[in-house]
Parts: structure tokens; C-alpha cells; sequence
């Protein structure tokens, strides 16, 4: 316990040496209000004497922009303002590098942060954490080409990100009406999964591969995950009748998902899904093109990010 400890004060140490801050905001994520933040922003730098500079994303060229940015002005934080895919977009942009994540939850579910413990709906609280949290080690993960830390699926939820996407709403309650009018009539597909630890053959309602627990929308799909492990967990709900359905929602609204009879759940380090038909792929909120065959792999402590 004391070598715990002494680790977390060594982590906070070194996270209070850091000065230099980087923040990517996305001004229309969750349709959350941000008008406050940027007098916070001041407000912390001029107590804490933090170096910062603001991005704002647009949806054009974000990724080339940023990494001027990084190059230009050389931060040792970056911090993604917004949702999941704001998070994922600036991750994959410093991955592999001594450059620190943190997070502020400003999207419609704010999943990955929510499992990290990040303060919620608090933009003061989660700047807090910035400076008394810890840095630590997570790992990152590649479906395919295409970078994600967070979940990636194939089936119902990749659907139900897909109808969130195109609507003109945005924010949880959009994403839940999604699920309640879809959940019950959504089709199976028949699947390969073939991985390091074991093989399933067979029709599932969908085929989620998690680095973490939770969707945004507080269902928890992976109960036993964890994002610093060097494993990533295969979850598949299999095919089932629709009189299960209410009991299926409930276990993943309860997180225990893992107890029902119609859920597999394969930790692994290495997994090929193959599909029957073409499938949509979501990976942290975005999309890939449809496909038949995704390889996923791990990168074991590929990324510091701040936790509390």
C-alpha cells in the first residue's frame, strides 16, 4: 500500500511540472454550453501560471491544424474538450509520445471519461483535475487501420451511432430514443471471431471489442474492462428472442451484462471478426467504410493520459 502511494504522489509530482497546455474544444459537441470555459481557462492559468493556447475545432483539416499546432508551439499537455470522438481525435495525434492527455467531458456521453472517474458536467471540477490528478499509461488499439481507445463495434450500436450521427438532435436523450426504437427490431448477422484465446461461430445482435466498460448512454457493455491492462475484451451478444430483450437492456443498464446466457465475453490481445455481410463499422463515433473482415490489435501503454 505504501509503494501505491508513494507511486501516485511520484505521478501528481510530475504532473505539477507541467505548465505547458494545448486545448482542442469542440464548440458544438453534445450541444453543450462552452461560453464559460474559456474565462476558466484564463482564470486557472493565471493562478496555476500555465502557458496555454486554444483550437477550436471546425471539421476541416482538424488533424493537420493540430499537429501544426503541437509543432509549433510545443505543449506537454493537450487537452480534448468535447466528446468521445474529440478525445479519440486528439489521442491518436500524440499516441506514442511523451505529450499528456486530459480530458474535459463536453460531448453527449462522455463514455471513456466517465470510465476514467473524470468529474461530469463540471468544467471547473475536471480543469481541477488537471492539475491534482495523475498521469498514467493506457493502452490504444487499431480496428483495422483506423486508431480507437475506447469501443468499436459491429452490429446494433454501430447502427444506433450511425442514426445518431446523421440527426439533427444531438445529446444523450437523442442517442437513448435511438436505442429504445431499434433495440427490438434490429436483425442478427452471422459472424467468425477468431482471436488469441478462443473462437465463436454464429448469429449475435452485435460484436462490441472494448478497451473500457460504458457506451455515453450509461449502459455498460464490458463490466470487468480496464484500459491499462494490455488486453482488450471481444463482447458478443449472440442472437436471442424478443421476449429476452427488456432482460438483455436491463443487465447492460445494471452492469451485468456478463451474467447473461446470451453474452460471450473473450479477453485477448489479437481478434479477426469476419462478416457474413457487409457490416458498418463505428470506432470511437466514427465510421469506417462497410466491411467483411476487421483485424484488431493492442498497443500496450501507448498513450498518457490525467486521471483523479
Amino acid at each position: 500500500m505504501n509503494e501505491i502511494k508513494e507511486l501516485k504522489q511520484q505521478e501528481q509530482k510530475q504532473l505539477h511540472k507541467l505548465k505547458k497546455y494545448l486545448f482542442v474544444i469542440n464548440p458544438i459537441s453534445g450541444e453543450v454550453d462552452k461560453s464559460d470555459l474559456a474565462e476558466m481557462l484564463d482564470d486557472f492559468a493565471i493562478t496555476y501560471k500555465w502557458n496555454y493556447k486554444v483550437y477550436n475545432t471546425n471539421g476541416q483539416d482538424d488533424k493537420k491544424q493540430i499537429r501544426e499546432l503541437l509543432n509549433e508551439f510545443r505543449p506537454e499537455i493537450v487537452v480534448a474538450a468535447g466528446g468521445d470522438g474529440t478525445v479519440s481525435l486528439v489521442a491518436q495525434l500524440i499516441e506514442g509520445t511523451d505529450l499528456v492527455l486530459g480530458i474535459i467531458p463536453a460531448g453527449s456521453g462522455n463514455g471513456f471519461s466517465k470510465d476514467l472517474g473524470i468529474p461530469q458536467n463540471n468544467f471547473s471540477a475536471a480543469l481541477q483535475s488537471l492539475i491534482h490528478g495523475r498521469i498514467v499509461k493506457m493502452d490504444t488499439l487499431l480496428a483495422n487501420e483506423y486508431f480507437f481507445m475506447h469501443l468499436a463495434d459491429i452490429g446494433f450500436n454501430a447502427h444506433i451511432v450511425k442514426l445518431f450521427n446523421k440527426s439533427s438532435s444531438r445529446g444523450l436523450i437523442t442517442y437513448m430514443r435511438f436505442v429504445l426504437r431499434e433495440f427490438f427490431k434490429y436483425p442478427t448477422n452471422y459472424y467468425r471471431i477468431v482471436t488469441d484465446k478462443g473462437e465463436f461461430k454464429g448469429n449475435a445482435f452485435m460484436v462490441t471489442v472494448a478497451n473500457s466498460n460504458q457506451y455515453g448512454s450509461n449502459l455498460t457493455i464490458n463490466p470487468d474492462g480496464h484500459w491499462g491492462d494490455g488486453k482488450f475484451e471481444v463482447i458478443i451478444i449472440k442472437r436471442f428472442a424478443k421476449k429476452e430483450a427488456i432482460r438483455i437492456f436491463y443487465r447492460l443498464l445494471t452492469k451485468k451484462i456478463n451474467f447473461s446466457p446470451h453474452c460471450i465475453i473473450i479477453q485477448c490481445t489479437r481478434a479477426t471478426v469476419y462478416c457474413e455481410k457487409k457490416k458498418t463499422l463505428q470506432y470511437d463515433g466514427e465510421f469506417a467504410r462497410k466491411v467483411r473482415k476487421v483485424d484488431f490489435t493492442i498497443k500496450p501503454g501507448n498513450l498518457q493520459v490525467i486521471v483523479p
